[in-house]
């Protein structure tokens, strides 16, 4: 990768102490419940998602840059059939399915707060096409009943995320692990709660998207839309337990 071009600094800049809320990090980690057979479309579903959030068509680059609008710094899958332990197994206790249910395990790393970043998946017509896909496939049964105005089939039922964004968030928070008022830190804030549910850790608290496409020397041409081909050096394998 070409290395940036060093720029002088004609001020002296002091160390970030406060950072507004469209500019903290935070984790999303998800635990969908699914019907039973169905994690080959879950993952592509769920693949879909954030394929959409950069366009194929350089015709779509004209406009606001979408990465910047949603946020997203990493996501992975991890999926999971019904009634299986993780192949190979650790030997300690890790993720398990519900009974008789598939799960697709969702983790993202975002800008900004929960309901705008969510916001911006449901407002893009071909990532709530994603996200329609994947409530298809969930499977609630035992959790909330189809009548909960927050359930898959309710959502779905009466036009789908984009239609039901309060609603859509709510079932989100229903298998989020993560808390969204946790900001990534490289140290825990003075004004942290005792006993927090867990530490987010950020090597550079409050750099967003954004902040790295628009001020990153030459960023649109080391990272353009549509993104280019990245071969990627093989990495060494740990060794062996």
């Amino acid at each position: 990768m070409p290395k940036p071009t060093a720029t002088k600094r004609t001020t002296t800049v002091g160390p970030i102490t406060a950072v507004a809320a469209p500019y903290e990090q935070h984790m999303l980690f998800l635990f969908f419940p699914l019907t039973k057979g169905t994690l080959k479309k879950s993952v592509s579903a769920a693949q879909n998602v954030f394929t959409a959030l950069v366009p194929k068509k350089k015709a779509a680059t004209t406009g606001p840059d979408p990465r910047i609008a949603t946020g997203v710094h990493f996501f992975m899958f991890y999926p999971l059939p019904a009634d299986t332990t993780p192949k190979p197994a650790l030997p300690v206790p890790s993720f398990q399915t519900a009974k008789g249910k598939d799960l697709l395990v969702v983790l993202s790393i975002y800008d900004a707060d929960f309901g705008p970043y969510i916001s911006a998946f449901t407002s893009n017509p071909s990532i709530a096409a994603g996200l329609n896909a994947i409530l298809l496939l969930m499977d609630e049964s035992g959790i909330v009943p189809p009548t909960d105005p927050t359930s898959a089939k309710f959502i779905l039922k009466h036009g789908g995320v984009a239609q039901n964004n309060t609603a859509f968030f709510k079932l989100l928070m229903r298998y989020n692990f993560a808390d969204p008022t946790i900001p990534g830190a490289a140290k825990l804030p003075p004004n942290t709660p005792a006993n927090p549910k867990y530490q987010f850790g950020a090597t550079f608290p409050g750099l967003t998207i954004g902040s790295i496409l628009q001020n990153y020397p030459d960023a649109p041409q080391l990272w353009p839309l549509p993104p280019a081909d990245i071969t990627f050096a093989k990495s060494a394998p740990p060794p062996s337990a």
